[in-house]
């Protein structure tokens, strides 16, 4: 049984050993690199590497029934770790749930200190270096008075570590937080198993029952439970960086691109030219005639219908490299970026124009036609000299936008930056 019992340890011991290294540097990574707030990782990162300890001096304790100061050793650290670890995942459930706790951690550390520094001395108030047959599957120290104490301490750690889940659980119930209610009752289950494999090892000790060495498997369960809720955390803030990214990229309404996309967009094409990747760079701006007419006649709804129609026709005749972004209200810009000589937007433009004009717009059956009139500008290379080129391409693209609405609107305007100079 003891041989049998080895092998599993000893994978376990590694298991957290790993996840410990891992924890601990993507805490490192998180925390200096993208500034989040995730102490807990660090916290996790301890208790696996506590527990590994744990696993390491059990599997060398239960295969030290005939030597004692192998025995001595390891049983010593199985006290400490086994401790810590508990002390540590209380931790942790503290800082992760952001529970105020009615009974300050820095006791707890400061009571398990004090039985730690117990465990490092023989003494026959704790643990002696005499040999101690628990039970048929493994051999322990003899103990005294100050070890049945130390017992009992471990189950009170271990059942304020289910009071506190309990009370975790009992305010995301309130919250209607399903998914981290689904979370706690996971290490609820986890800690429970941990108590009864560690109350069944301890009746073991003294004798009362003769079980195989189970406590283990409760703290691997634990240690298990957490890394499993942290990946869990990861893709959560994945999650959350995504569709913070995607609100600084892209505009709610009609999912153009936003307005600092476009900016980053816009600078990135023109150092492309520079670099003498792209031939030249078009830029459009448009909106919508009559917009404010529109939303007056057919109400708000129909009028954001529109802009996203419009946004949707825009996206099916441009090619991949270019891109639309809304600056505001009806206002937006097409970016065109040529890799060729001739300058192909004035014909994509006005593929767009008359796909626009030739449609309807409206939900349900209020239907009714738009139009909108464009401003165009284009730059190559000759014209990089210009300070401040990217707010020179918009302001003049605004310019001719200007010049097809007194055309008659439903136009195309066309202009270049020597006009605005």
């Amino acid at each position: 049984m003891v041989q049998v019992l080895s092998l599993p340890l000893f994978i376990t011991a590694s298991i957290s050993l790993i996840l410990s290294i891992f924890f601990i540097l993507l805490y490192f990574r998180l925390k200096f690199r993208y500034e989040e707030s995730v102490r807990y990782y660090l916290i996790f990162a301890l208790a696996a590497l506590t527990s590994s300890i744990f696993f390491s001096a059990f599997a060398v304790l239960v295969n030290s029934a005939d030597n004692l100061n192998y025995l001595n050793v390891a049983n010593r650290l199985t006290v400490i770790s086994a401790m810590f670890t508990i002390v540590l995942s209380l931790h942790f459930y503290i800082a992760f749930f952001q529970y105020k706790a009615p009974i300050l951690l820095k006791w707890c550390y400061a009571i398990c200190a004090c039985f730690s520094i117990l465990a490092v001395v023989p003494n026959q108030y704790f643990l002696s270096k005499a040999f101690y047959s628990t039970s048929q599957y493994y051999t322990g120290l003899m103990y005294g008075p100050l070890f049945q104490m130390w017992g009992a301490w471990i189950l009170i750690l271990a059942m304020y570590c289910i009071f506190i889940l309990v009370n975790v659980y009992v305010r995301q119930r309130r919250r209607h937080e399903n998914g981290a209610t689904s979370t706690v009752q996971l290490l609820l289950l986890a800690n429970l198993v941990w108590m009864i494999t560690g109350v069944s090892d301890t009746f073991t000790g003294i004798q009362v029952i003769d079980f195989p060495p189970l406590t283990w498997i409760g703290s691997f369960l634990v240690t298990c439970s957490i890394a499993w809720i942290l990946v869990l955390h990861i893709d959560k803030l994945y999650e959350e960086r995504r569709q913070l990214n995607n609100r600084l990229m892209y505009d709610h309404l009609t999912q153009a691109f936003s307005r600092s996309f476009l900016e980053i967009r816009l600078t990135d094409v023109i150092n492309s030219i520079s670099r003498n990747k792209l031939h030249g760079l078009s830029v459009c701006v448009f909106d919508v005639d009559n917009f404010k007419t529109i939303n007056d006649q057919y109400g708000h709804a129909n009028g954001d219908e529109l802009l996203r129609q419009i946004t949707t026709i825009i996206k099916e005749n441009i090619r991949p490299s270019d891109c639309i972004a809304r600056l505001g209200g009806d206002e937006f810009v097409i970016l065109l970026p040529d890799n060729q000589q001739e300058n192909n937007a004035v014909m994509i433009i006005e593929r767009i124009r008359k796909h626009i004009s030739e449609s309807l717009y409206g939900i349900g059956d209020h239907k009714f036609n738009a139009s909108c009139s464009f401003g165009i500008v284009s730059a190559t290379a000759e014209h990089l000299h210009f300070n401040d080129l990217p707010h020179q391409l918009l302001s003049c693209a605004d310019e001719a936008l200007y010049s097809a609405k007194h055309q008659g609107k439903n136009a195309i305007g066309v202009a270049t930056l020597s006009d605005l100079s």
